[in-house]
């Protein structure tokens, strides 16, 4: 099938789809088409070219295009031909026809090259299009008392008709891309368009071509230097007097730091990903040799299992065994922090005697109590049963009378554990006689990792 004949296809195929939809669409920009060996010699052309400028096919075959053209621009398209250098970017410039009466036509020329199997250029495709046309279209779709805001919005516009063909921008648009005004008017969309968008609008011209319905999407544009930027399109149709669609306005919106952010949060996302996973190694690597270790303390500390220790050793594997288990208590600590953050915490809720949970936490205390010479008492003036998470009350009564350890004096420290009952509550306390915490200090006590006192010579952790 020939290029002309292939065209003739496509638009009797849009032809029937936009009468199926009922939209009206007026064609504009015709194109003059004609196809010419590595010579000049045409070819090929379309009804369009032979119409516009007059003649019969058996007068235009086989002769040189260069007849065509006034003499002052054959340097022009011969450099345009002859300094061929990219077989994927088509070549533009504006020279001017002269029709079989004389007649001089001011057209935008875009000319792509053809190959054969082993790819060798064996030709040249070459686009015309009437640039008094893209005048009339650009009086047509313009608005005068629009026309400033038009031209002066930050926002980037572009109208162009129903092929895609560019009729008009505004001055954002070509500072943004890097072009000035008429290497722009007339030039197809496409070329605008980063490779990885091109499909995607190619695929959204031609649909809205077929049924008017306009969409807004997010396309990747390509500046005059070769880089790239994410932008959001919001197209506007445009109509003629008789309600007939002749193209659309579009808005383009450069979404650069949207995208970045949109980036930044997925980057963020993975970190935290990665954190998870690391906390979970973390936990389990660092609980697995405490578990020897409180288990070889344990069997020292019970007489005639591993040999006799006197008073001064077995104090001193009670201070290992403590520690062992309070190390492992945080690194579970550490884990739970994690798990409130995610919202994958898991509660078993049961039912128990909160005087066995105190009395249970207060012998837990008791060597810690003793070698520190400071007492430790759980206060419950009556019997209360609790539905709840009996391992997580424990865990925060834990960690608070353990803090409390830390900030008592050695020798007259107190501790006082107890819990009471309220209307709808059940109230825990753990009350000390240590140093306290500051007023206007105390409204960051449930902040994250806060330190009351952040100096490098405080006495604890």
């Amino acid at each position: 099938m020939t290029r002309c004949e292939n065209t003739m296809y496509e638009e009797l195929t849009s032809k029937i789809l936009r009468q199926k939809s009922g939209i009206r669409i007026r064609k504009t920009l015709e194109i003059l088409y004609r196809e010419v060996d590595n010579n000049g010699i045409i070819v090929d052309c379309n009804d369009y070219y032979l119409e516009r400028l007059g003649y019969l096919r058996d007068d235009v075959m086989g002769i040189s295009s260069f007849e065509h053209s006034p003499e002052s621009d054959h340097p022009q398209i011969t450099q345009a031909i002859s300094k061929w250098d990219d077989i994927d970017k088509p070549r533009h410039g504006k020279i001017q026809l002269i029709t079989k009466s004389g007649e001089r036509v001011n057209v935008l020329m875009t000319i792509e090259s053809k190959h054969d199997s082993d790819g060798r250029i064996t030709g040249f495709g070459i686009n015309l299009r009437d640039m008094s046309e893209i005048k009339t279209l650009q009086n047509l779709v313009k608005l005068k008392k629009y026309e400033s805001l038009y031209d002066n919005s930050p926002d980037m516009y572009r109208t162009v008709n129903i092929d895609g063909i560019i009729l008009d921008c505004n001055r954002s648009y070509l500072e943004k891309l890097g072009y000035a005004k008429d290497e722009v008017i007339g030039i197809d969309l496409v070329e605008h368009t980063a490779p990885r968008s091109k499909d995607a609008i190619v695929s959204n011209m031609k649909k809205w071509a077929q049924d008017g319905l306009i969409n807004s999407s997010v396309i990747w544009m390509l500046k005059k230097d070769g880089t790239e930027f994410p932008s959001h399109l919001t197209p506007t149709n445009l109509y003629d007097d008789s309600n007939v669609l002749i193209g659309r306005n579009v808005v383009i919106k450069d979404i650069s730091d949207l995208h970045q952010t949109k980036k930044d949060l997925d980057d963020l996302t993975n970190i935290e990903k990665q954190k998870e996973e690391f906390l979970s190694v973390v936990t389990h690597e660092l609980k697995s040799p405490l578990t020897p270790i409180i288990g070889f303390s344990q069997a020292l500390l019970k007489p005639g299992m591993l040999g006799d220790l006197n008073e001064k050793q077995s104090n001193a594997m009670n201070t290992v065994l403590s520690n062992a288990k309070r190390l492992r208590t945080l690194i579970g600590d550490l884990l739970d922090v994690h798990k409130l953050e995610l919202g994958k915490m898991h509660f078993e809720m049961n039912e128990f005697s909160v005087n066995d949970l105190l009395a249970n936490i207060e012998s837990s205390f008791n060597y810690v109590a003793k070698e520190k010479m400071i007492t430790i008492n759980a206060l419950i003036d009556q019997e209360i049963t609790l539905i709840s998470d009996r391992q997580r009350i424990e865990q925060v009564i834990t960690n608070l009378t353990y803090n409390a350890v830390d900030f008592i004096p050695k020798d007259t420290g107190k501790i006082e554990i107890s819990v009471s009952l309220t209307d709808f509550y059940v109230r825990f306390e753990v009350k000390d006689n240590g140093v306290g915490i500051m007023p206007e200090k105390q409204k960051q006590l449930f902040s994250k990792f806060y330190q009351a006192d952040t100096s490098a010579t405080r006495k604890h952790g």
